[in-house]
């Protein structure tokens, strides 16, 4: 019997109005899932907080790698379009992008 259902189907069989097993309900909308955040943002993004170890804005600790233009826009994953921002400016900045205005 599957749970989400409540129908019956044969024992061993997976309930066909179900997803493939791994298969998500809703898939991901993170651009990680899209496969735009590789190894080489990873390895980018920590060079640039080991470089620089407070935020270019509030000079905060809790830090993050942001692109200086987004990579939808064209930007890369390379060293120098990488800025280092805490938490709650990397948000304030997408926030104003989203609204139209560009920092």
């Amino acid at each position: 019997m599957c749970a989400r259902h409540k129908k019956l189907h044969p024992l061993g069989e997976r309930c066909p109005l179900c997803p493939a097993s791994g298969q998500r309900r809703y898939p991901s909308k993170n651009t990680r899932a899209a496969g735009r955040y590789d190894y080489q943002w990873v390895k980018a993004r920590a060079e640039a907080i080991r470089l620089q170890p407070r935020c270019s804005f509030c000079s905060s600790s809790d830090l993050t790698g942001d692109h200086i233009q987004s990579l939808a826009e064209g930007g890369m994953n390379s060293l120098e379009k990488i800025r280092v921002l805490c938490r709650s400016c990397n948000t304030r900045r997408e926030n104003t992008r989203r609204k139209g205005r560009h920092c």
